[in-house]
């Protein structure tokens, strides 16, 4: 649906720009130059009707949103050409007009009703430059108001603006490539809305050689966000990097890769600096013998703290059997880091021995085993105080994400996305739950922030987990998995942990067990998995368990459904529940009519705090030689319920298009 809401009445033609390179080669090349050539117009009638309900309760106090909006549509496409196709081709298509919407705000004692006029604005432009040519470049402007659905469970209303242009030059040995642009989204959801504004900038240049290649690299954003109309967040990005590919050798069996980059980055009041380097050498002596080298440094500062990290590895792999690959590693590392209350150093060296085995039982079997050793001598200096860690990278999953040092400060705990540097705010993105010596970030379910930028997060924090001790520390782990008949699978895997490390030292301790099954047939796949995770940080249970039915009903239709349960079981009774059912189905009638309809339920259950969704939504489109129409409807319903509070939230909204192409 496409209804941009405005307080002025305006009639819009829209421009739609698409590369015309294609215009039919053959007749491309027989086209007299023309100073200006332009197809027929085609334009188009039609109406479009949007509407929204919303009701929130909290504590017992019920606010109500209502909105419609009615706008007639007109719109024209064209595409053409300067002097020549081959010089200047364009392609635009648009559609404008003008309506009506009223808008009524119910609180507890107190009733705002608007009724204005309502316009629509949208298009698409693109203008190609030598098009064809090694040389060449597109422009491209766009305006839009659509729903955009970023999970099963959480839906906007986007209006958006993007302006940007694109250029490129390749040769057989030399390829360089530029973008810029700028960006403009507004999205409103069932939670919370947000407006995000990026210009950026971006280069990519290759010299290509017959055995390798370089690259030039340099990146530039700057994002502008605010959530609920709230304080505005503004970050700033620049990286720029080099790399070098080579192969060489009398076999060319030897490859290296060699990178460096510097980036920058302002958010908050904030400024972080980082330099990287790295180096990748790998030899292939023979068939079933090979080595390679690794090597990476960085250095990182974020006033007043500095940290850099030194770390390296050599090995050789051999394949003495088919079914048999084992690996010798030598490794080690250094890193140290300082601040204006403490300062830390430590070095880690030491040798790890792997096996891999895999082999075929026949035709009704498969076994895959594995097994390594690890052995390191650790020594750890310090001046006492607390470490800051900064840009420490996670995901947010449902699975639990700890950080990685013991002993956090949990006020000290920043969080934002690694995309774009936008802060995460707790309570409303993530909540934070000590888990014994570690700390646990969970995802908040709905978060606006975490579907618009994304799960990967950078992390800051401090914890009081420096110490000053020298030990030997050993790490082994073993897979194992039975896979019956290409449908029923066994696996089993242990991760062992330990250390000769004095008490007074901050070290880990672990035994972590997994265990599962697996089955899969045909349109049913089924999972169960078991985990016992047993550290002198922190330990906990957990079951997890996955079913999914996909079936293709006909050559015009298809449904599925997903289920998944996991549970949690926490030290001091700190539980994670969660349950989550989707189910869809759509098909594809006759006379050009299609039909979808989806739903889907999760529960989340976190010691005390239970918040669940529910969501469903159907929507059909139908078109019949220059006459089409679409509508849809989406239904959202969210409640969250603690010891002391309640809240419910629903959203009812809909649309409707009717076009007519002349």
């Amino acid at each position: 649906m496409i209804i941009r809401r405005s307080k002025q009445l305006t009639l819009c033609l829209t421009v739609m720009v698409s590369t015309v390179a294609p215009l039919v080669t053959a007749q491309v090349e027989e086209l007299q130059p023309r100073w200006l050539r332009l197809d027929i117009p085609r334009a188009s009638l039609g109406v479009e009707v949007e509407g929204l309900t919303e009701n929130e309760t909290v504590g017992g106090s019920t606010s109500t949103h209502e909105q419609l909006s009615l706008v007639p549509v007109v719109g024209l496409q064209t595409r053409g050409s300067i002097y020549h196709p081959n010089l200047i081709s364009f392609d635009l298509n648009g559609e404008g007009g003008w309506g009506w919407i009223t808008d009524t705000v119910r609180s507890p004692g107190s009733v705002t009703t608007r009724n204005e006029s309502d316009s629509l604005l949208r298009y698409l432009a693109q203008v190609s430059v030598l098009p064809g040519k090694s040389y060449n470049a597109t422009f491209s402007a766009a305006q839009d108001h659509t729903f955009r659905t970023y999970d099963a469970f959480n839906s906007y209303t986007v209006d958006s603006t993007r302006d940007s242009g694109r250029f490129n030059w390749d040769t057989p040995t030399l390829e360089l490539n530029a973008d810029l642009g700028y960006r403009d989204d507004k999205s409103t959801g069932i939670n919370s809305s947000s407006e995000v504004t990026e210009n950026f900038f971006n280069f990519y240049g290759t010299q290509k050689r017959q055995n390798g290649r370089s690259t030039l690299t340099y990146r530039y954003d700057q994002f502008d966000n605010a959530i609920n109309s709230g304080n505005l967040q503004t970050s700033e990005f620049n990286s720029v990097g080099v790399s070098d590919f080579e192969t060489f050798g009398s076999r060319k069996h030897i490859n290296s890769s060699t990178s460096a980059s510097f980036s920058q980055a302002q958010y908050t009041g904030q400024q972080s600096q980082t330099v990287n380097a790295n180096e990748n050498l790998t030899v292939k002596h023979g068939p079933k013998l090979d080595s390679y080298l690794m090597a990476n440094f960085s250095h990182s500062s974020m006033n007043p703290v500095d940290s850099s990290v030194l770390q390296g590895q050599a090995g050789v792999r051999h394949q003495l059997y088919d079914s048999l690959t084992s690996t010798l590693e030598a490794h080690g590392s250094h890193d140290e880091s300082s601040s204006p209350s403490s300062s830390a150093a430590n070095d880690r060296y030491g040798l790890g021995l792997h096996e891999n085995y895999t082999k075929r039982l026949g035709d009704w079997a498969r076994l895959s085993a594995g097994a390594g050793i690890t052995g390191d001598h650790e020594d750890h200096n310090s001046s006492g105080g607390v470490l800051t860690v900064f840009d420490e990278p996670h995901n947010l999953t449902n699975a639990p994400v700890f950080l990685n040092d013991p002993r956090v400060i949990t006020s000290t705990i920043q969080v934002r996305a690694a995309s774009d540097n936008t802060s995460y705010t707790e309570g409303a993105d993530y909540t934070i739950v000590p888990s014994g010596e570690l700390t646990e970030i969970r995802p908040v379910p709905g978060s606006l922030n975490v579907a618009l930028h994304g799960s990967e997060v950078l992390v800051n924090y401090q914890s009081a987990s420096l110490y000053n001790a020298s030990f030997e520390a050993f790490n082994s782990s073993a897979q194992i998995r039975l896979d019956l008949f290409n449908t029923f699978g066994i696996y089993g895997r242990v991760n062992w942990l330990d250390n000769n490390a004095p008490p007074q030292a901050l070290t880990q301790t672990l035994t972590d067990l997994v265990a599962g099954t697996d089955y899969t047939r045909r349109w049913f796949r089924a999972s169960a998995e078991y985990e016992d995770y047993d550290s002198n940080f922190s330990q906990y249970q957990a079951w997890r368990f996955y079913q999914s039915f996909n079936y293709q009903l006909s050559s015009a239709s298809r449904c599925g459904v997903d289920i998944s349960q996991n549970f949690y079981r926490y030290q001091g009774n700190l539980n994670q529940d969660q349950y989550q059912f989707l189910a869809r189905y759509n098909t594809q009638f006759e006379f050009s009519l299609a039909w979808y309809v989806e739903a889907g339920y999760v529960l989340n259950d976190m010691t005390g705090t239970e918040q669940s969704s529910h969501f469903a939504r159907t929507g059909l489109s139908w078109s019949r030689g220059k006459l089409s129409v679409r509508a849809g409807y989406e239904y959202n319903y969210q409640t969250t319920t603690t010891r002391f509070s309640s809240e419910q939230r629903d959203r009812n909204y809909f649309f409707a298009c009717l076009k007519r192409t002349f």
